[in-house]
């Protein structure tokens, strides 16, 4: 477009520029357009700029920046006078509405000034325009508060996380795949007394015990290929020289060992004690048994040897006579081998009940157990008025199992049962015990009492180790039944009789649900009442 050499000045010459190609060019822009004069006329003018202030197309031309846009004269005035007094363009200007009423004062343009030339290139005039970004500037405004947010809550959580270092009493510490120390938090130094510039550089093995440590490396080089480790416990050495149990968790993680470890030091005292106590326990447990057998024992080798006495006598007063009746001695020294034979069954019937057994799992005839056992406690039966049912099924496939630990598990439920009715008046003091075959299981002995029985309560808790219904109970001996009958693939349950007392039933697989070949000497450790190293 060719421009007058003069400057366009007077709105006579506002002419000159309306070309058809020119106010297309204005109509059509999506952005707004505007031209001044020199001395910050409107010349020309385009819609998109008219929303600034809100004046129609026909309101500006002619007129003074200052009669439209007040607020912005003086700034539009100094940009005017420093394009021509440079005649360099200026760009990037913001602005914002300027209605009367300031309805868009939210809204904001980026402005770009530049100088239109005329032939000689002079500046004639200033071309003017303008790209609304209010919608930027939003977005930019909601990004800047986002991360503004987002820069506050990953301080807060550095700070929470430092705060969580510095006060976790598990002791933390970051490694690179050698097991390096690479930062400790300050539980090292409370737990195991060690500061951290006396570990950071260095590996732990220093401080691990001489037997943990090729556990130790195994288990580094296993973190170093990617695996985790979910619990291993290591000894480490304090400052004083003793060591501490510290259960260890850790994961691998972009060339670092991330680890925690708890001090589980007194945790195993606590067991060790634990474990020593409930031998003990055991061990009172199995004497207290032996103590309560003791009065059947003594009654049942008093009967034999008064028969033998008494034979004796019979036989010596026979042999006095001056015809002596040596049929009637003979039967007399007969009934006597007899009654020595039955206190030989007695006492081999005690010796394989406490004798040093190693644990073997034979063929075993549940029959012949419960009989056995009953043969020991026949006379405490008798003492305290227990009348004794027993019904025992003829064909019973035998079981595998361990015949010791077995004996002692049918004795304690006997001798419960028996004293579970001491306290019975006004009925029969009734003790029955059944063997059944079991086809799904296997073989079942059940152990009834007319007793007062077991609250239902209690009925869940009974096998748990230390619980007791009885005043003088150490709670442990049907726990260590339980143990045994499991040891041996059985279960062993209770339940209430109707009308008064309880049952007990013990389920044992026979020998042909499992592989008898491999029971048989097998060891199997099963737990007794006095403990393995208790039994004499």
């Amino acid at each position: 477009m060719t421009f007058m050499d003069h400057d366009i000045s007077h709105p006579d010459q506002i002419g000159a520029l309306t070309s058809p190609e020119l106010q297309l060019i204005y109509e059509t822009a999506p952005i707004g357009l505007a031209l001044l004069s020199k001395d910050c006329r409107y010349l020309l003018i385009n819609r998109h700029m008219t929303e600034i202030c809100g004046i129609s197309v026909a309101g500006h031309i002619g007129k003074f920046v200052r009669e439209t846009v007040p607020a912005l004269a003086e700034q539009v005035e100094n940009i005017v006078q420093t394009i021509l007094r440079t005649g360099q363009p200026i760009v990037g200007i913001e602005v914002n509405g300027q209605l009367s009423a300031k309805q868009n004062a939210e809204r904001f343009w980026t402005t770009n000034w530049h100088p239109l030339k005329g032939p000689q290139g002079n500046i004639i005039g200033i071309s003017v325009s303008a790209e609304e970004i209010t919608q930027r500037k939003r977005v930019e405004a909601a990004l800047r508060e986002l991360n503004e947010t987002l820069e506050r809550r990953i301080e807060e959580e550095v700070q929470e996380r430092i705060q969580i270092w510095n006060v976790c009493q598990e002791l933390l510490v970051i490694c690179d795949l050698e097991g390096k120390f690479l930062k400790v938090n300050p539980a090292w130094t409370a737990t195991l007394g060690w500061h951290e510039a006396e570990l950071i550089g260095r590996s732990s093995q220093w401080m691990i015990h001489p037997d943990d440590r090729q556990l130790a490396i195994i288990e580094t080089e296993n973190l170093a290929a990617g695996r985790s480790l979910r619990r291993l416990g290591l000894r480490f050495r304090d400052r004083n020289g003793s060591y501490r149990w510290l259960s260890w968790r850790a994961v691998p993680h972009q060339g670092r060992i991330y680890a925690m470890a708890r001090d589980e030091t007194e945790q195993k005292h606590a067991e060790d004690r634990l474990r020593e106590a409930r031998q003990e326990l055991e061990r009172v447990s199995r004497q207290t048994t032996i103590g309560a057998m003791t009065a059947s024992i003594a009654h049942e080798l008093n009967q034999p040897l008064t028969a033998i006495v008494g034979y004796g006598n019979v036989g010596l007063q026979r042999l006095s006579r001056t015809d002596p009746n040596l049929d009637e001695v003979q039967k007399a020294l007969q009934r006597i081998v007899d009654s020595g034979l039955r206190a030989a069954d007695i006492i081999t019937s005690i010796r394989r009940m406490f004798r040093n057994d190693v644990h073997e799992k034979l063929l075993v005839d549940v029959n012949d157990l419960v009989r056995e056992v009953l043969t020991l406690i026949h006379g405490d039966l008798e003492r305290r008025q227990v009348i004794l049912r027993t019904e025992l099924h003829d064909s019973l496939p035998r079981i595998s199992g361990e015949r010791v630990p077995l004996l002692q598990v049918l004795l304690n439920l006997i001798m419960n049962a028996a004293e579970a009715m001491s306290a019975v008046t006004g009925r029969e003091r009734q003790l029955r015990i059944k063997t059944v075959l079991d086809e799904a299981a296997g073989v079942q002995v059940t152990v009834e009492d007319t007793g007062c029985g077991i609250e239902a309560a209690h009925l869940d808790r009974i096998f748990d180790a230390f619980f007791t219904t009885k005043s003088h109970g150490m709670g442990l001996g049907l726990s260590i039944c339980r143990s045994i009958v499991e040891a041996h693939g059985g279960k062993l349950c209770a339940s209430r009789r109707s009308p008064f007392g309880t049952a007990f039933h013990l389920t044992l697989p026979s020998a042909e649900t499992i592989h008898v070949g491999d029971a048989a000497g097998a060891k199997t450790g099963s737990p007794t009442f006095g403990g393995n190293d208790e039994r004499s």
